[in-house]
């Protein structure tokens, strides 16, 4: 989330024929595809915590050039074929800057700015709504058939978490400029939620022909510099590091070392073996886990309508993963060689076939 949650391919085998890879003749699951998509939940589930933590004392603006710059250069040590950057800018170059656009400096000042002003709590809410975005770019865009069954999956997991933040807004009053402030942070989380489904839906083709690695590891490097000259103009005096305490650099070493690289990283590899659609209704537990972490890291009360919306918003991702995976046009793309750093040996197309749960995995 925000980083992101969602969403929304990999360093490993490339994907077959329906979105399920890894299989011989359809008797096999891919179990790591699902060992990714839980590494993602949890992990991304504490992306609004370290987020708001971070906000409270550096300006919004800086955090992505940081974030984002520093886990660029981090990843770029990674790759075991540099050149295919050089490839990645001169064949896809447009969409890379619009996947990085929408990654850093687009979604990254809406999402900041909402955890400034509203609670952890409706950050993971709102960002329930990605995987409905990502199915309909998708299904617009013809990179995944239309699937009516996924549809009502993902409809029942928004539904579970729309109830969560009914309670959750139904739960005692609160001042009005508080109030004010939350809702200014809502309409936020609005525009974060429809650039971090736009930059799911645009990165996966990008993933598919040039591997994961590459791919996140540009997208980080040219969103930071994208976002340097909006930080230039928004904010052109640095404030006094001094004055900013060990928690929130600690906030900030942890979100930009491990929180950002690894769970986009999972992501991606997720996408690889799973349509984009399913890794971001996935992540619809994130949202649960974040709750979660706000009640303990601020105090937030577990009420019934957590519990009677987590049920729901749980059923919705094992609707969606019970679901025939649907073929896209990147479905038989071969393995990028970038992505011979991961060991994976190349996975041949097969017949589609239903996809087992990721509940299970994700909780």
């Amino acid at each position: 989330m925000g980083t992101a949650m969602s969403t929304i391919g990999g360093g490993d085998g490339g994907m077959i024929s329906g979105g399920r890879p890894g299989s011989r003749a359809g008797s096999r699951t891919d179990c790591r595809a699902y060992v990714y998509v839980a590494l993602m939940v949890i992990i991304g589930s504490t992306t609004a915590p370290f987020a708001r933590y971070i906000v409270r004392e550096l300006p919004p603006v800086w955090v992505p050039v940081v974030r984002f710059g520093v886990a660029g250069v981090l990843l770029i040590p990674i790759l075991a074929d540099r050149r295919v950057l050089v490839l990645l800018f001169r064949r896809d170059g447009s969409l890379l800057l619009l996947a990085a656009a929408l990654c850093v400096p687009i979604n990254q000042g809406f999402f900041l700015n909402a955890a400034r002003l509203g609670p952890t709590s409706h950050v993971g809410l709102f960002y329930a709504t990605c995987p409905l975005v990502v199915l309909l770019l998708t299904w617009t865009l013809r990179l995944e058939r239309p699937d009516r069954a996924r549809l009502w999956g993902v409809l029942a997991s928004v539904a579970g978490v729309c109830i969560i933040g009914i309670g959750s807004a139904l739960h005692g009053g609160h001042p009005p400029a508080e109030t004010r402030a939350t809702i200014l942070a809502d309409l936020l989380l609005i525009g974060a939620v429809l650039s971090w489904g736009g930059y799911l839906t645009v990165s996966k083709p990008l993933i598919m022909r040039h591997g994961s690695l590459p791919v996140l590891t540009a997208t980080f490097v040219v969103g930071a510099l994208l976002d340097l000259p909006l930080a230039l103009i928004a904010s052109p005096e640095l404030p006094v590091l001094s004055r900013v305490t060990p928690a929130a650099w600690i906030a900030l070493i942890v979100l930009t070392v491990v929180i950002t690289p690894v769970n986009l990283a999972c992501q991606n590899l997720a996408m690889r073996r799973l349509d984009a659609s399913q890794v971001a209704n996935f992540s619809n537990v994130s949202p649960i886990l974040t709750v979660l972490w706000g009640a303990w890291l601020f105090g937030e009360a577990i009420t019934p309508s957590l519990v009677i919306g987590g049920t729901l918003t749980l059923a919705g991702v094992l609707w969606t993963g019970m679901s025939r995976p649907q073929p896209s046009a990147t479905a038989h793309r071969p393995r990028p060689a970038s992505d011979h750093r991961m060991r994976e040996p190349p996975l041949k197309p097969v017949q589609a076939h239903a996809v087992p749960s990721g509940s299970s995995a994700a909780g």
